[in-house]
């Protein structure tokens, strides 16, 4: 038997890509509505209102409770699906440190039965979030994730997992759940596409990009031979070696470039090889943020910085802290600084966590590692070009943001 080496493998691999690649330009697939109108990770005015639509029995999809039905049966709740109320952003009164605030969907029975689900695609979590729901609601608490991540200490505090609140992810749940959708709504093409996209979309999302017929015929060819699955073996083995080079590489272009723009880094919160080596090796931590930091303004007790950090995805913005204490950027006496922010950029969104943060323009999401804007890092070339942007767009914005500082 001839012996295939790595490279080889690689090229027929690309080919096999490269196939289904123009299988999809032919076919349409390629194209996803929500991709088009750029609102892939907005938690609630897509992803909430998405999966409370389908879970609502008077939902415009028509079908009834039977959406609800297959959810609740394949996560084993019960609840009477045929009186059930589906609300997003549900207030459930001023936020304390163990009561208040907003959940993502509650559905409800008139029997006292309900779900409580803590939608998070890329937000952090909050300060005793779980524990603030668990204390509205103390049963079927679903914290949804991308991947079935555990949320964060701080936000969970001493519920336990299987016991107080169920974790569950895109990944795996949502996809099984809408695959079953699907099926029931064959007949129904609008309906059945549109599910589709958000299928397709969720895909992107959790890096699970590819038909099914190209992943099968890919691993045919892998499990093929001895050799071939030998070197497929090797490839996968060096691949987390190969993201952590990668992501390095751009965090010291980056640097580079923002010290070109006369931007002073805080040594404190500067990222190191250390962090994305953990951030792979270690599953891809969701509490380890870290990146770049530059202090803008300092008044009494009020501090301003700018941020870029990674999550999930490369995101920048601006944040105060009072006292040394962050996520207040919503509190009514810090209005003048979010009015500030907006008025530089309105893509800029204000949260607990910062006066404002946004994406970078070509999303990097360092996770999924799948997209073209992430491999196109390998080339040193776009590598310069790329975080030469990203500098120049950071450095614009802190000008204009200290421009309107000095004014106050």
């Amino acid at each position: 038997m001839n012996q295939i080496s790595y490279k080889e493998l690689l090229k027929s691999i690309g080919e096999i890509s490269k196939k289904y690649e123009e299988l999809e330009k032919v076919s349409g697939e390629a194209f996803n509505i929500f991709k088009v109108i750029n609102i892939t990770s907005e938690e609630v005015r897509l992803h909430s209102k998405f999966l409370a639509e389908l879970l609502n029995r008077k939902g415009s999809h028509g079908q009834g409770d039977l959406f609800l039905k297959l959810f609740v049966k394949q996560l084993g709740i019960e609840l009477d699906t045929s009186s059930t109320t589906v609300e997003v952003e549900k207030y459930i009164g001023e936020k304390t440190d163990t009561t208040g605030g907003y959940l993502d969907i509650y559905i409800s029975d008139n029997k006292g039965g309900c779900i409580t689900i803590e939608n998070k695609i890329y937000a952090k979590d909050q300060e005793n979030q779980l524990l603030r729901y668990f204390n509205h609601k103390a049963s079927n608490i679903l914290y949804l994730t991308l991947w079935g991540d555990e949320p964060d200490v701080d936000s969970r505090k001493d519920l336990l997992v299987d016991k107080h609140f169920k974790i569950i992810s895109y990944q795996q749940d949502i996809i099984g759940w809408l695959q079953e959708c699907r099926k029931e709504a064959v007949e129904l093409p609008l309906l059945r596409e549109g599910i589709t996209h958000y299928i397709n979309l969720v895909k992107i999302l959790t890096g699970q990009t590819g038909t099914t017929k190209m992943n099968n015929e890919i691993t045919d060819y892998i499990v093929s031979s001895p050799n071939i699955l030998e070197q497929a073996r090797l490839i996968a083995n060096n691949m987390n070696d190969a993201k952590v080079q990668i992501q390095w590489s751009f965090w010291e272009s980056l640097e580079e470039k923002l010290i070109k723009e006369d931007l002073v880094l805080l040594d404190k919160k500067k990222v190191n090889w250390q962090n994305v080596d953990d951030y792979y090796k270690k599953g891809g931590n969701k509490n380890a943020y870290y990146g770049f930091w530059v202090k803008l303004y300092q008044q009494n007790d009020v501090t301003i910085h700018f941020g870029i950090e990674l999550y999930d995805k490369i995101y920048f913005g601006f944040t105060v802290e009072k006292n040394g204490v962050g996520g207040i950027s919503n509190l009514a006496e810090f209005h003048e600084f979010r009015d500030m922010v907006a008025r530089i950029n309105s893509n800029y969104k204000s949260t607990d966590h910062g006066l404002g943060w946004r994406d970078t323009e070509e999303e990097l999401n360092f996770r999924t590692f799948n997209s073209q804007a992430i491999f196109d890092l390998a080339d040193e070339k776009k590598l310069d070009e790329k975080t030469s942007d990203i500098a120049k767009y950071i450095a614009g914005d802190i000008k204009a943001m200290n421009e309107k500082l000095n004014s106050i």
